[in-house]
């Protein structure tokens, strides 16, 4: 089975909670394919069911997993931008932004690396 799930790479929060959405999303439309399977021995009242269930089961893949996800992501990286080291970081070295920069952004990125004579960003020697 394939699962296909949404991430967002600077958004753990927004992550998790889009897989969560992704796995409700298929957890309904699995339960909606049993009802329509169903609803040859059981009448046209599971095939109405299971077409809502399909219906709701996009609902959370699309709109909650990727609009809201994205949403959350957004807020959060832009709050960890300016005060996690670690997201600087890595900001830096996927070349969305230079050195000088996230050092006038991030303080405790300033304080816990430096550019290196190569031009990389390293962990200041203490």
């Amino acid at each position: 089975m394939i699962f296909f799930f949404t991430t967002f790479e600077y958004s753990n929060k927004a992550t998790i909670f889009a897989i969560l959405m992704d796995l409700i999303a298929y957890g309904l439309s699995i339960v909606g394919l049993v009802l329509l399977f169903l609803s040859v021995w059981f009448g046209a009242k599971f095939v109405i069911i299971g077409l809502l269930l399909f219906v709701l089961a996009l609902f959370f893949y699309i709109f909650l997993g990727h609009f809201v996800g994205r949403s959350i992501a957004r807020k959060n990286f832009q709050k960890k931008i300016y005060t996690d080291p670690i997201v600087a970081y890595n900001y830096v070295n996927n070349g969305h932004a230079t050195y000088a920069e996230m050092a006038a952004k991030n303080p405790a990125f300033a304080q816990k690396y430096e550019l290196n004579q190569f031009g990389k960003v390293t962990l200041r020697k203490k």
